[in-house]
């Protein structure tokens, strides 16, 4: 029976997918391949490849990186279409995703442009900052502490925000390093945090020197944990 299977990949392991995930990829006709359209190569395929059938048929949807709602939209109208088209014809189709499905993914809002009848199933994936504490052998809560997700936009208070959790996790950094970095200073926690870039992949890189870190030193994939206890080495 055709139906929408969004499937998280995790952030680059391809060990580290689901057996859930990788029995549909096995079974998936079609494959949406997300992929930022400066790129001729989808990161999530990359991860997950070898799970997928040869004759796979692969979509690339190519998404805009530039900060502009129209834009955006006009590309989830179009992977909508591509999901529509591909249900009509009869095939069930996977939609990768980096991360998790359901954790700021392009997936939600194709998911809510489809028709009503469209059959979807949402299989979950290890997000950025899952993978990250694991692999530093460094909880992400203990007890009664907090955990703030923050992604960083031009209008977010980045000292308001440390002030008012135990643990934080700032996603889409690159962009925003300096503006981070001047708000670890002004708030004393420099040494409560960690960056990782790539996290998961064979260039992966741990920084905990974040101070003297620049842009040029880090992939769009990188994902800062602070940790006001202070953070566990292993």
């Amino acid at each position: 029976m055709s139906k929408l299977v969004g499937i998280g990949v995790g952030v680059g392991d391809p060990e580290l997918l689901t057996i859930k995930a990788v029995n549909a990829l096995k079974e998936a006709d079609a494959v949406i391949l997300p992929r930022a359209n400066t790129k001729t190569y989808s990161t999530a395929y990359e991860i997950a490849k070898e799970y997928m059938k040869d004759d796979i048929e692969k979509i690339y949807a190519d998404f805009t990186t530039v900060d502009e709602d129209r834009l955006r939209e006009e590309d989830r109208l179009q992977y909508a279409k591509i999901v529509n088209d591909c249900i009509k014809a009869g095939k069930t189709v996977a939609f990768i995703t980096i991360g998790d499905p359901m954790t700021f993914s392009t997936f939600v809002y194709v998911m809510e442009l489809l028709e009503k009848d469209v059959e979807i199933q949402t299989i979950p994936g290890i997000t950025s900052f899952a993978s990250i504490s694991a692999r530093l052998n460094t909880p992400l809560v203990m007890g009664d502490e907090t955990l703030k997700i923050v992604p960083i936009a031009k209008e977010t208070n980045i000292e308001e925000e440390i002030s008012n959790s135990d643990n934080l996790v700032f996603m889409k950094v690159t962009r925003n390093l300096e503006r981070l970095k001047e708000a670890f200073k002004k708030t004393g926690q420099l040494k409560n945090t960690v960056l990782i870039s790539n996290c998961g992949k064979s260039d992966e890189k741990v920084i905990y020197d974040i101070e003297n870190v620049t842009r040029d030193d880090i992939s769009y994939f990188s994902t800062i944990l602070l940790k006001k206890g202070g953070l566990t080495y292993v």
